[in-house]
Formats: C-alpha cells, structure tokens, sequence
C-alpha cells in the first residue's frame, strides 16, 4: 500500500515540476501543486523512518555504540584467542588481578571538553590484546602489546564494558582529559600512554604495565621473607610514594583513595601511584551512595570526600606507611568501620607495625593529627625524609641510615 501510494505522489510531482507544459492550470495553482507534492514526500520520508526505528533497522548514535559494544568478545577473540590457548596448554598463570587498574572507588568525572592531542593518540592496529587481567565498574581491563618503531611494549588497555552507558562512555572521555590535561608524567605515578578511537570497542586508554603487581599483594607475598634488603625495599617504597604525591599535589590532584592496593609495582620495584580519579562535579550533593575506605580516610572524609585536601591525603599516607611497615596487614584489625570516627575523636592510634622504626612512626603520627591544619603536607614530609637518607631520595644512589643496615651497593 505505501509503494502504491508512493508512486502516485511521485508521478503527480513530475507532471507537475517536470512537465508543466501540459498542465492547463494556472501558475499559482501549478505552485500549489508543488508544495502539496513536497509536503507529501516529506511525510512520506518521515514515516518511512518511524517505521525502520520501530523495526530496528535505524539506531540513534548512542544505540549504535551499544550495539556495537556488544561484539567486542568475537573482535578481541581475534587477539586472545592464540595466547589463551598457548597459556592453558603450557600451564602458564594469567596475570595477576589487578585490582587498582580498575579504580573500584573511583566515581568522579573530569568534565572539561576538550580534543585529545595528537601526541597522545594511537591507531587501533598497534594494538593487540593478550588476556583479560580484571573488571571494574565501568571498564575491562586487558594485557596488551604496543607495536611501534619495529618493538613492542606490554601495555594495559583500559576499555568500556560491553553495552555501555551514557554515562560511562562521558566517563571514559572525562577520564582520558584528566590524564591528558591534569597529570603529565612523574616517574612515581602509573604513566598514560595513549587513547584509541575504535569503532567496535569505543575510545579505551592504554596504560603502563607493572609487572609485580600491587604494593598490597607483593608485602603480604614477603611477609615471612624480612630480612635488611627487604628493610631497604620497604624504605623507597615509602620514599617513591612520598615523592609522587608530592608532585600530585603539585598538579592540584587530591587522591582520596590512598592505600597499599592502589600503588603498582615494576620489575624493578618502583612504586607506580594509580587509582586517583578526576575531581567530583560540584553539583554532586548526594553522598549517600559514595564507597569510602574509611580505614584509610581522614576523620573529615569518612562521611564525604567531596571536600578532601592535600591534607587528607597526608592521613592516608599514613596509613598507607603503616601497610608497608607491617608487610600488608588490614589497618584496625578487629574495629567495626561505624566504631572508627568516635575512636578517631577519642585519640586512638594504629600500633607501632612490626617493622618500622620509631623515626618512621614518628612520622606517621605526624600524619594522623585529628586537625587537618596541624599535619605536614608532602613536601615537608619529602623533606624530613630527606635527612634520613644518605644521598639524595630523588636520585637512585641512596639509602636508609636509621638502625645501622647494611646496603650492599656501599660495600
């Protein structure tokens, strides 16, 4: 019935417009005809579309995406379908679950809208997926390899779960902006390598790749294993993590999330800050739903981190030196979380760990200091560590003089 009626509005619109020598009518009736014919189609055209979307042949661009997104599994088996296969018949382990790649707490949005730059965009062929490592909230995170200049580097792509959001897709863009935008590069904090535009997969982020996995992970792997060297290795770590918040808080960024579990470690065992997000919208007024770590947050943050500071990240630090120090125990062991805050107000102090000494606790305590205003920001904290160092803490030459160890390299 609509071809039918179709054909017959196109036929009247050529005698009408192409052939108007045999029309006997007037002009303005001749014009008349014109429009009507030209509103017809266009009802027509209309119609046409109503009927497609409700038949699904026609998406809206986010619709699309989503359909799109949902044939990621067969698009990366591509990549992993050869190194799955060689992993299960050598018997080799996955990667480890990396946790903090995923940003599990992390909620905020950078929303300034702005074009990546150019240096920091990469073509989709140079990437290869090799294993699923962990799922987060909003994202999967993937082993891959960045081919460039003839040598390839294992990377982490950081891509959209299958039928994403609206919100998770101004997420992905918010969080590549922060990156670009806000971080830069220090040698302490996880580096951001890149974004890819893909068709099927939407915009995912590559970042660096740490071998030995979470600081939280790899201590409590060694607890039973120290000895001086491993003393040695629990002071830079403590150093390294000092040092990239220091330069964090020097880019205006407030982590909120400190702790053992979002900081990486290399093959080398260099500290590597992760888990930090851009700053919440300031129209965020509901809280109610916010996942805090309250063992690790700051009296003034255990309800809201809306207004977190530099100083509240001191506090956490803090805590974050006492993980290392007993070898990646659970602060507060045994205290309910809605016990804490009125602890807290009362005085209550997490214990000596086992390792540390009384200079390292001397600076915890520093950092637990009820009021926010009277604990040492990062760089008095760089600095006091400073002078328990031989050497200088920014170089690699350096080491722990408290208690008489023994480093080797001085031998």
């Amino acid at each position: 019935m609509l071809t039918i009626f179709l054909y017959f509005i196109l036929r009247y619109f050529i005698l009408i417009v192409l052939e108007p020598e045999k029309q006997t009518g007037s002009a303005g009736a001749v014009a008349g005809g014109v429009i009507g014919a030209l509103l017809a189609i266009i009802i027509i055209v209309l119609l046409l579309i109503f009927i497609m979307v409700r038949r699904g042949k026609m998406k809206n661009p986010i619709e699309r995406l989503q359909s799109l997104s949902t044939k990621r599994n067969k698009y990366i088996d591509h990549d992993l379908s050869n190194v799955e296969k060689r992993l299960n018949n050598t018997g080799i382990p996955k990667s480890y679950n990396n946790r903090a790649y995923s940003q599990e707490f992390d909620d905020d949005v950078y929303y300034a809208e702005n074009e990546t730059p150019l240096r920091y965009q990469i073509v989709r062929s140079r990437i290869t997926f090799e294993e699923e490592i962990a799922r987060g909230k909003f994202a999967i995170i993937y082993k891959a390899k960045y081919c460039r200049d003839n040598s390839s580097t294992t990377v982490v792509a950081k891509t959209l779960k299958e039928n994403p959001t609206q919100a998770d897709i101004e997420t992905m863009h918010a969080k590549v902006n922060f990156y670009t935008i806000k971080i830069g590069e220090h040698p302490n904090v996880l580096k951001f390598i890149g974004v890819v535009d893909d068709d099927v997969l939407g915009r995912f982020m590559i970042l660096e790749y740490c071998e030995n996995g979470p600081l939280k992970d790899y201590l409590k792997t060694n607890k039973h294993r120290v000895n001086d060297d491993m003393h040695e290795k629990l002071f830079r770590f403590a150093c390294g993590i000092c040092k990239g918040m220091n330069y964090l808080a020097s880019q205006g960024v407030v982590h909120r999330r400190l702790a053992a579990r979002n900081i990486l470690l290399t093959f080398l065992l260099e500290t590597k800050i992760t888990g930090f997000g851009p700053e919440p919208r300031d129209n965020d007024g509901d809280s109610k739903n916010e996942r805090i770590p309250i063992k690790w947050m700051a009296p003034e943050c255990i309800k809201t981190t809306k207004y977190a500071t530099e100083k509240s990240d001191v506090w956490s630090y803090g805590v974050l030196l006492w993980e290392i120090f007993s070898m990646g125990e659970s602060p507060y062991e045994g205290i309910r979380s809605n016990e804490l805050e009125s602890k807290l107000k009362r005085g209550e102090r997490l214990k000596k760990p086992e390792h540390s000494d009384d200079v390292f606790y001397k600076i915890m305590k520093k950092c637990w200091q009820y009021e926010s205003g009277k604990r040492p920001n990062f760089e008095e904290i760089h600095d006091e560590l400073q002078t328990l160092f031989t050497g200088n803490i920014d170089g690699d030459d350096y080491y722990y003089t408290q208690g008489g160890l023994y480093d080797n390299r001085k031998a």
